[in-house]
């Protein structure tokens, strides 16, 4: 459809912690709304080094347009 989304990933290959990298679930967690402000991310998602395996997703809406 051409949109862009924002998701929510809330947890790490379904388990509270995985222990492959720092990903974490915290049980009742908002998800970010700012993430360039937020130090709980995993900034390597989408590289060829590291993957990030998710077993829950929501989307929370459409992206903004880019200017």
């Amino acid at each position: 459809d051409g949109k862009n989304y924002i998701i929510s990933y809330n947890d790490c290959c379904g388990q509270p912690v995985c222990g492959r990298c720092l990903c974490n679930r915290n049980e009742g967690e908002r998800p970010m709304n700012r993430p360039q402000l937020n130090n709980d991310i995993n900034w390597c998602l989408g590289t060829q080094s590291s993957s990030y395996t998710c077993s829950t997703a929501v989307i929370l809406g459409t992206a903004l347009e880019q200017e």
